[in-house]
C-alpha cells in the first residue's frame, strides 16, 4: 500500500491491476499425441496444462497444418470439452502436423509442442497365412509347390511369398526362398528318398505372417502318374475334312514316366502315310492331301509303367463321288423304260 498527502494509505499501480486482473491466460496443454489415423480422419489426446493462469479451462482450440503449408486450419469450430479430438476430412496420402491451445477467461495459451508429421492412411498389419501349399510335382531333387493368396492382406499389397521346409528328422525350418512374387514354386538341391514338409508365409510392407498349415511328409522320388489325354468333347467329334485337304489332329497328355506313344489305323501304315510329331505333353498327326481312304478311325495309344491309354478319333473325307455303275433297263414299252443302277 501507499500513502497520500492525507495519510490515506491506497494501493500501488501494480497491485490496483492485479485486483482487476486476478488471473492470467494458461499454461499450454502437454503431451499431445495422435493415437488413430485413416485415410480420411486422426484422432488426437493431450494432457491439461500445468497451470490453468488461476481461471478454470474453458476448453481447448485444435489447429493443424498440412506438410509444405504454411497455413495453421482450425479443426473445432467450437471449443472442445474433453482431451480427445477426432479430425476429419483429410486428403488420403497427405501428412499433417497439430497443435493444442488452452482457454480461460483470460485467452488462449501458447500452442502446444506440435505433432509428429503424420500421414493419413489406413492401418496396415501383417497380412493372414496363404493356403496350406500343395504338391503338384515331384522328381529326384526336388518339389513344386503351388498355393492360394491369403484371405487378408493387412491392408497392403502382399509383395510376395517366403517358402520353408524341414526335413523329417529336422528340428528347425530352413527358408527355400524369401520373396517369390508368383504362387508357385519348385524347392531344389533336395535329397533324394528323404521326407520334407512345406509350409509357405505371406509378406507386406509391415513384415512376414505366420506360417500356413505344413504339407504332409513327402518323400521325394520321381513322381508318377498314369498316362491321360487332355482333350474336351470338341476334339472327340468327328473330323470332317476335303478331299486334297490336309489336316492336323493334335492331343495333349500327360503322364510320368513320359508314356510311350503310338498313332495306328487299321490296313494303313501311318509311318509312311502321315507325318507324327511327339514330344514330352503333346503328339500330333498330319495328313496331306487327304483322300477318302484316309477316313476312319485312328487310334492313338499311351503306355508307361502304371497303365495304358487309348483315344479314338474319327475322320471323315469328303470327295465327289465316283459314277453309277452296272446299269440295268427293265421293263420297255413303245413309250418308256425303266432303268435300275448300283
Amino acid at each position: 500500500m501507499g500513502v497520500n498527502k492525507y495519510g490515506v494509505g491506497e494501493p500501488l499501480e501494480s497491485e490496483a491491476v492485479k485486483a482487476l486482473d486476478p488471473f492470467t491466460i494458461p499454461s499450454a496443454p502437454k503431451s499431445l499425441e495422435i493415437t488413430s489415423v485413416t485415410k480420411v480422419a486422426m484422432t488426437l489426446c493431450w494432457a491439461r496444462p500445468e497451470n490453468d493462469g488461476g481461471s478454470e479451462i474453458s476448453g481447448y482450440v485444435i489447429e493443424r497444418r498440412e506438410k509444405n503449408s504454411l497455413r495453421w486450419l482450425r479443426v473445432n469450430k467450437k471449443p472442445v470439452y474433453d482431451l480427445r479430438v477426432k479430425s476429419s476430412g483429410l486428403r488420403e496420402g497427405c501428412e499433417y502436423e497439430y497443435r493444442v491451445y488452452a482457454e480461460n477467461a483470460a485467452g488462449l495459451s501458447a500452442p502446444s509442442d506440435c505433432s509428429p508429421l503424420i500421414r493419413a492412411e489406413d492401418p496396415v498389419f501383417l497380412p493372414s497365412p496363404p493356403s496350406k501349399p500343395k504338391i503338384v510335382d515331384s522328381t529326384k531333387t526336388s518339389v513344386t509347390l503351388e498355393w492360394t493368396k491369403p484371405l487378408f492382406d493387412g491392408g497392403a499389397p502382399v509383395t510376395g511369398y517366403t517358402v520353408e521346409y524341414k526335413k523329417s528328422d529336422d528340428s528347425e525350418w530352413a527358408t527355400a526362398v524369401t520373396n517369390v512374387r508368383c504362387t508357385e514354386y519348385t524347392v531344389i538341391a533336395l535329397t533324394s528318398g528323404a521326407e520334407y514338409s512345406f509350409r509357405v508365409r505371406s509378406n507386406n510392407k509391415i513384415g512376414t505372417s505366420d506360417p500356413s498349415d505344413s504339407t504332409e511328409l513327402h518323400v521325394v522320388k520321381e513322381r508318377e502318374e498314369e498316362p491321360t489325354f487332355d482333350i474336351d468333347n470338341e476334339m472327340r467329334k468327328t473330323l470332317i475334312v476335303k478331299a486334297g485337304g490336309s489336316f492336323t489332329m493334335t492331343v495333349p497328355f500327360r503322364g510320368k514316366p513320359i508314356p510311350n506313344v503310338m498313332w495306328s489305323k487299321p490296313d494303313s501304315d501311318l509311318r509312311s502315310r502321315a507325318s507324327i510329331d511327339t514330344t514330352d505333353s503333346r503328339t500330333s498327326l498330319t495328313i496331306e492331301k487327304a483322300t477318302r481312304n484316309d477316313s476312319g478311325k485312328y487310334t492313338l495309344t499311351l503306355q508307361n509303367v502304371l497303365n495304358t491309354a487309348t483315344l479314338t478319333l474319327v475322320v471323315k473325307v469328303l470327295d465327289s463321288p465316283g459314277p453309277p455303275s452296272n446299269i440295268i433297263v427293265k421293263e420297255v414299252t413303245k413309250e418308256s423304260a425303266t432303268l435300275s443302277w448300283d
